[in-house]
């Protein structure tokens, strides 16, 4: 798995907001300064998950996904690869820009890259409440409901290819 730094791949437009476009980038690209913005507002400030938590060791081997409008991240999610599974975290989505869109448009994203690199599954853990989004998404429930950083999740999964 050979990404760029930064690679620009068109995403599906919007209809409820023009995105200018997705980009896949590394831990160490320019950017990663916004998408860790974006991701303390949505998980410190506005959901309460302590600090040291956001940010951790994944973050520098994962391929994070940003979404752009106007040239500003309005939208976020991070791809770990286990051999053939891919894990998908981090999600966040601005305030004024939730209920548009983007991540459904970041998470399908996400399953074509991983799939083209080989991924036979994504896991991840929703957040409880958004257990339904991921659904309409193809993914299924799996075990219990679970304490993460104070609020309750869920595992799901979706298989990408026998």
């Amino acid at each position: 798995m050979n990404w760029p730094l930064a690679k620009t791949e068109r995403a599906p437009k919007s209809q409820e907001l023009a995105l200018t476009t997705i980009v896949k980038i590394r831990a160490t690209d320019q950017l990663m300064s916004a998408v860790y913005a974006l991701r303390r507002q949505v998980s410190v400030i506005e959901q309460g998950v302590p600090e040291d938590l956001e940010v951790d060791e994944n973050d520098k081997a994962a391929t994070h996904l940003a979404a752009l409008s106007d040239g500003h991240v309005i939208g976020t999610l991070r791809i770990v690869r286990h051999e053939r599974t891919a894990q998908i975290g981090r999600m966040a989505v601005s305030a004024h820009s939730r209920k548009k869109g983007i991540g459904r448009e970041l998470m399908e994203f996400a399953a074509a890259a991983a799939s083209r690199d080989g991924a036979q599954e994504i896991i991840l853990a929703a957040q409880f409440t958004a257990r339904e989004f991921y659904k309409q998404l193809g993914y299924i429930e799996e075990g219990a409901v679970f304490d993460e950083a104070g609020i309750s999740h869920v595992m799901m999964r979706k298989r990408l290819r026998p």
